[in-house]
């Protein structure tokens, strides 16, 4: 996973879990029990916060490919400067 690909996803699952947090808030403000889309807003919000941990487990374990791949373009970037 490149570091672009990353943040994409995280900033989708990051979107993902704000708003079943702000659908949990609104719906617990009306003052009506729980009902299926409740317990569907917090499903989904967990599994978007179970995909955000992920992401952070990758990015851990994968920081030293992101680290190659940097060095490799700043190669590059040093061999275009000599020409």
């Amino acid at each position: 996973m490149t570091r672009g690909g990353f943040r994409g996803l995280f900033v989708c699952w990051a979107f993902l879990a704000m708003t079943q947090v702000i659908f949990l808030v609104l719906r617990g403000t009306e003052g009506r029990g729980w009902d299926a889309g409740n317990y569907l807003s917090l499903a989904t919000m967990l599994a978007a916060v179970a995909g955000l941990a992920y992401l952070l487990y990758v990015r851990r374990h994968d920081k030293h490919f992101w680290d190659e791949e940097e060095a490799r373009r700043a190669e590059w970037d040093r061999r275009g400067r000599q020409l």
